[in-house]
C-alpha cells in the first residue's frame, strides 16, 4: 500500500452547505479512520480546505474513495488534488 495526500479546496460560497452536510462527511471520515484507510485528516487553518493522508493501492483507488465523500457528492469541494507521498522521516516513514 502507498500513502497519498489529498487536498480539498473549498469555495466560500459553499460554506453554509458544508455545514448542512458536515455530519455525513465526518461519519464517512470516521469509518475510514476505523478501517485505517484514513491515516490523518483535518481542515486547513485558514478554512479554505482540508488535507487527508490516505493509504491505498493507487491513485485511482483514492479517486474512487473520495468520490464517495458526501461533500464531493454534493459538489461542495471546488478542487480535489491527489498526490502520492513518500515520507522520509517521522511518524509515517517506514
Amino acid at each position: 500500500m502507498a500513502l497519498f495526500v489529498v487536498e480539498y479546496t473549498y469555495s466560500p460560497e459553499t460554506s453554509s452547505l458544508r455545514d448542512d452536510h458536515r455530519t455525513q462527511h465526518r461519519g464517512w471520515l470516521t469509518e475510514l479512520v476505523r478501517r485505517k484507510v484514513m491515516r490523518s485528516t483535518g481542515p486547513l487553518a485558514d478554512g479554505h480546505g482540508a488535507l487527508f493522508i490516505v493509504e491505498a493501492e493507487d491513485e485511482d483507488a483514492v479517486a474512487r474513495l473520495f468520490a464517495q465523500d458526501p461533500f464531493v457528492q454534493e459538489n461542495l469541494v471546488e478542487k480535489v488534488q491527489i498526490r502520492g507521498w513518500t515520507p522520509a522521516m517521522g511518524e509515517f516513514s517506514e
